[in-house]
Parts: C-alpha cells; structure tokens; sequence
C-alpha cells in the first residue's frame, strides 16, 4: 500500500541555503518526490513543526494538504498505476483541460493547428485518431510506450489489416508526437520516445499490386459495348489517365486546357504541392494522336478545365468533395467494365498509374525513365513500385520448373 507524506527533502541543498518542499510517495521499492516549493529548514519548522498562525502560513499549509490529498486521489484514480501519467497530472494546472494529454485530443489539436495540411491529410489523422480510440480508450499520450504500440501492431495483424495500412497509421501517431515535443511542447521532458533506435521502427512498405494483363488493357480501350454514356465516359477517363503517364484523377480533375504547350501536357502533381518543398518535378505529356484523340472526346471547350467539371475561384474542401463524388460515380461505372470483361483485377481509376508503369516496364523500358515520367521523387520509389507488378513475368521465370 502506498504512503504519501509532506516533508522538506534535505538530500540536496539549493541556492540560498533551501530545500524541496515535497510529497514523497512510496510505492513498494519506488519512490516519487512531487516538489511544491522551496524553503529554508526555518521556514519548514516555522510554517510545519510550530504551525504559525499567520494568514499566509495557514493559507500555504492548506494548499499543501490539498496537494498531499490530490497525490493520494490521483495514485488511486490511475488504473494501471503508470508514474510518468502520474507526475504530468498532478502538475497541471487547474485552467487546463485534465484530459488535454489524451491521444485523441491530441490529434485534434493538431489537425486544428497544422494550417498546411491537406484535406486528404486531415482525414487519414482524423481516422488513424478512430483506431487509436477504440483500441484504447481516453489513453494519454504517457500510455504511448513500446508495449502500447507493438500490441496495437498485433492487434492489427489479428484483424487481417496488412502492414503498410498499419505503418501508415504508426506515422501519423509519430507525427503527433514530434509535433507535441518540438514544435508545440506540451509532452513533458521525462517522456520516453517510443520509435526510432530503442523504440519501434517504423518501415517503409510497399504493399504488393496486381495489376492487368497487356490482353487486359488492350481489351478496355478496345471496349465498343456499353450500356449507358456514363459507363463509356468512365472508360474513357481511365484511358485518359493511363495515356497521361498514369496520373491521378485529381491531376486530371484541375486539369486545364492552358497547360497544352508545345506539343506537349505540361502540369504538376498536386500530391507534391505541400510534400516536397524543393525538387518538385514538372510532368510532361505527349501528344499523341491516341491522347488527342480522348481529349477530343471527353473535354469541355467552353470551360478553363479540361473536364470541365471545376469552376475558377474553388476552395480546398470543394475540390477534394468534387473529387471524392466523380471518382466514386467512375468507379462504380468501371466494376461494371470489370463484370463484362471478366478482368482479373478491378478496374480503377487508381489501376491506371499501375497500368502505365507496367505497360512500359514490360517493354524494356528502364525504370528511371518510368520514373522521370511518372514524378516520382527518386529511382528507389519507382523501384518498390514495380518491385511485385508484373504477373506475366512470374508464370514465364516458373514455367521452366520440372
């Protein structure tokens, strides 16, 4: 059972010839020393021993029982007993939210204060924030230790969700907590860092895709047999974005006719916008009578945007609304191209980027060049991304076997 007591804590003097006031908890073998103020050793016996009966020493010896009662009701209020949660709680001050350590609150507070982050952004925190919630609920971040993470990790794993998914969300909590310690310090010094050396590695994974056939693609652009406009125009748009180096949809979205220059589709993706700072790479589209031939199609001419589908002046969240709308109609129209064609993956506007690298890498061609045209930031990117693409290669190295 353990012990709180208020005493002067002689083992080390300070300036001035004082001490450390102190409440000193004895937990079986561990001892916690919660310092309330200085004060000389006759200070301790004026204010403690021969109880002065001036205002100030009653009012001060009144705090001090309050604070010994708050240690006492704090000790028996954490389940299980964790020190560190312990010692930040016993400290905040009174105006501050008691919860303003939990997780979650956390997360909120940084998806309110980071100005810079995008929408998408906000709602992978916002998520990853839901998970963390229901695997533990009103954890504070002292929670957040090696233990913590790697049973999340199991948990995880448990429920089938694959690995990258998990290290995604492991990011973000990293990222939480960077923020909170260097650029808005509110976790407290003593805190144990639990990533990097002596703490959870996070890895960067690429998940393994399956992507389409060469016979595949060549039967989607190919298709003649539609059963509405809006099945055709979702084809049309995936072979839009396969034939612009497999861009994605939100760059074909704010697309504009202005960005035909030369021969060429000349634009920037708008994932590095906020994510690189330096060495954004421009991309560059040719011409080709195949992609004239969609733009032709699909394009709006009465309208800045290629698609015609965005008005100038449009804000953050409206784009990413607009975005998220299109692309779920797209998508639906292409499972129904998927049924039809008896494709082995689903067709998606995402299943464009994987079909242009593909394509290309199936031809020889070397990867940095896939990756220059891409956008992608280096060649180990691009690497990772085709690392697992190509299905047609496996069955053709295996086929050899006796």
């Amino acid at each position: 059972m353990a012990t709180f007591t208020l005493l002067l804590d002689t083992r080390s003097k300070l300036k001035g010839g004082k001490y450390n006031l102190s409440i000193r908890v004895i937990n079986g073998k561990e001892q916690i020393y919660l310092n309330l103020a200085k004060m000389t050793e006759e200070q301790y016996t004026r204010i403690f021993v021969k109880k002065a009966m001036d205002a100030s020493s009653i009012e001060f010896r009144k705090k001090c029982n309050e604070n010994l009662t708050k240690s006492e009701k704090l000790f028996n209020d954490i389940k299980p007993f964790n020190k560190h949660k312990f010692r930040i709680l016993f400290f905040q001050k009174e105006l501050e939210k008691p919860d303003s350590l939990l997780l979650g609150d956390l997360f909120d507070r940084f998806v309110t204060n980071y100005s810079t982050l995008k929408i998408t952004s906000q709602k992978h925190y916002k998520y990853t924030k839901l998970l963390f919630e229901k695997y533990s609920p009103n954890a504070s971040i002292l929670d957040v230790d090696l233990s913590f993470i790697n049973q999340f990790v199991k948990e995880r794993n448990d429920e089938g969700v694959s690995q990258s998914t998990i290290e995604s969300n492991l990011r973000n909590l990293r990222r939480i907590i960077n923020y909170f310690i260097s650029e808005e310090p509110i976790i407290p010094s003593f805190y144990q860092y639990p990533f990097g050396k002596r703490g959870y590695s996070i890895q960067n994974l690429y998940p393994s895709k399956l992507v389409l056939t060469n016979d595949e693609i060549k039967s989607v652009i190919n298709l003649k047999d539609f059963d509405s406009t809006k099945e055709e125009y979702a084809r049309d748009i995936w072979i839009f974005l396969y034939r612009c180096n497999g861009i994605n949809f939100a760059d074909l979205l704010r697309m504009k006719w202005s960005d035909i220059r030369g021969g060429c589709l000349e634009f920037y993706r708008k994932k590095t916008e906020t994510t690189r700072k330096t060495n954004r790479k421009k991309i560059m589209v040719p011409l080709t009578n195949d992609l004239k031939s969609i733009i032709e199609k699909v394009g709006v001419k009465d309208s800045p945007f290629i698609l015609g589908k965005l008005n100038d002046g449009y804000t953050e969240k409206m784009f990413d609304n607009k975005n998220h709308k299109l692309k779920g109609q797209i998508n639906a129209q292409l499972e129904i191209i998927t049924q039809k064609l008896k494709l082995s993956v689903p067709l998606r506007t995402k299943t464009a980027r994987d079909s242009y690298a593909t394509t290309l890498n199936r031809a020889g061609v070397s990867k940095d060049r896939i990756g220059e045209m891409m956008g992608h930031s280096n060649s180990i990117v691009t690497e990772h991304y085709l690392a697992s693409l190509d299905r047609e290669t496996v069955f053709e190295v295996n086929k050899h076997l006796l």
